[in-house]
């Protein structure tokens, strides 16, 4: 019985031996599935991050300041009704006047500034007055208000008479005409009765002193009469009399010393309409 077991036994172990070969020999000829490549990661520090805005752009931005305002329009310059009262004036007479006197001043050397219509048609007032700082050089101080017949009249007197006058008298250059009076709504000589005056329609100047480009000054009140000026030594004096004479060309009233008592101390000049074109010279 146990030489029939171990007999068994022997045969099971050689069969095994056998076999094992075998089977590792078999097992290498079977190919095996290929294992498929796993995707590449890449680094974390290769992918791009998104840019950081600068400091800058980060911080709060300040407010945003308002659009400085469209400079205005000087009134006169808006547009007109159609019909009616333009501050007193009829819109007609404002246009008219206003586009006449752009046409007539435009060539000529005249620093000013158009004013809105003020007063009323046949009182005090000017329906297309000029605030005038300057013609040709010649300060007005301070700034008069005139019509534009009178601001015309101004610029042909100070440059076909005053400055060359200065020049060939005096040996210098005027820079300046003080405006003693300009627009003021009052009669004439400052009367409770009567009719009113050029001054009060932005038709008139009063000038007491004319000044140099050196500092100098010439008044009407002072340098107008007086020993050297009765002697004819007078420099000042005749260069006075010269632009008062000269201003009668332009104006049509021109009053000044020795011709009523209100104006002993300054000319007066303006450019008031009378019939047949009557002139006032004295």
């Amino acid at each position: 019985m146990v030489r029939v077991w171990l007999k068994a036994l022997l045969a099971v172990i050689v069969v095994a031996a056998v076999s094992c070969p075998v089977m590792a020999e078999r097992q290498k000829s079977i190919p095996l599935p290929r294992l498929k490549p796993t995707k590449l990661v890449q680094p974390a520090a290769a992918i791009p991050l998104p840019r950081l805005k600068p400091l800058s752009l980060q911080a709060e931005q300040p407010e945003q300041t308002a659009e400085p305002e469209t400079p205005k329009v000087p009134a006169i310059a808006l547009n007109f009704p159609k019909e009616g009262m333009f501050d007193g004036w009829s819109s007609n007479t404002v246009k008219s006047e206003r586009q006449e006197c752009a046409q007539r001043l435009k060539a000529m050397d005249i620093q000013f500034e158009p004013m809105a219509p003020f007063g009323k048609e046949g009182s005090c007032g000017a329906a297309a007055a000029l605030k005038v700082t300057s013609i040709s050089g010649v300060a007005i101080t301070p700034p008069g208000e005139f019509t534009c017949d009178m601001a015309e009249a101004l610029h042909g007197w100070l440059t076909s008479s005053v400055v060359p006058a200065a020049r060939e008298q005096v040996k210098k250059r005027v820079v300046k005409i003080s405006n003693a009076s300009a627009y003021v709504c009052r009669r004439r000589n400052n009367s409770l009765t009567g009719k009113l005056s050029e001054h009060a329609k932005a038709n008139a100047l009063d000038i007491a002193t004319l000044g140099f480009d050196d500092g100098s000054t010439v008044s009407i009140k002072g340098d107008w009469s007086g020993i050297k000026q009765l002697v004819g030594l007078s420099a000042q004096g005749e260069f006075l009399r010269r632009i008062r004479r000269d201003a009668c060309i332009r104006f049509t009233t021109v009053l000044g010393p020795g011709s009523d008592p209100y104006h002993g101390d300054h000319f007066h000049i303006d450019v008031a309409r009378r019939k047949n074109g009557y002139r006032i010279c004295k």
